[in-house]
């Protein structure tokens, strides 16, 4: 009998040892690009995602289909996403009604101080709060400010990260994809 206990502890050891090298092969794989994960870049379908405005509406990404996207990640504590914030705003206003729809994502996790802030830089176009930051893990978001502009079939067809967009940058891709 002690025999087969012997055997049940030295396979459960073994078993317990090849998970955990399991675990840490699957671990290492980010390491590697064919492994890691990127935000969406060009050419690559923008994930849907829902979370609240300011005003406690939900805002889900796929009800924008048919419009295009200006999807800006920032946070208060970042200096170049107030100039992104207020470049993305201007241009989509100037760009007229309908031509395209700013979403600012704010990571700061507080609703009142993203208010505050999109308040105090005049911003018009939707402030969403993704007080988890589960969207900014969807869509890998390692620098700030990160900016994507979706086409109306929900693919990303530029990105800008670290450095605000040029505002004529921006409006010529928006003049570009408007019929």
């Amino acid at each position: 009998m002690q025999f087969n206990d012997h055997r049940a502890r030295a396979r459960l050891t073994a078993l317990v040892q090849t998970l955990a090298l399991a675990a840490a092969v699957i671990a290492g794989m980010a390491a590697f690009p064919l492994f890691a994960r990127a935000a969406p870049g060009p050419s690559t379908v923008a994930p849907d995602f829902a979370l609240k405005d300011l005003a406690g509406r939900n805002v889900r990404l796929s009800e924008q289909r048919g419009d295009l996207v200006v999807l800006t990640f920032w946070g208060s504590w970042c200096g170049p996403c107030r100039e992104a914030l207020t470049t993305t705003d201007a241009v989509v206003a100037q760009a007229g009604e309908g031509s395209a729809v700013a979403l600012n994502v704010n990571l700061d996790g507080d609703a009142g101080r993203a208010g505050s802030v999109a308040g105090s830089l005049g911003l018009e176009q939707l402030t969403l709060v993704d007080a988890r930051q589960s969207v900014a893990r969807l869509y890998d978001v390692d620098h700030l400010p990160l900016t994507l502009l979706i086409d109306r079939e929900g693919a990303v067809v530029a990105s800008w990260e670290r450095e605000p967009v040029a505002a004529a940058e921006l409006a010529r891709h928006l003049k570009e994809l408007n019929p």
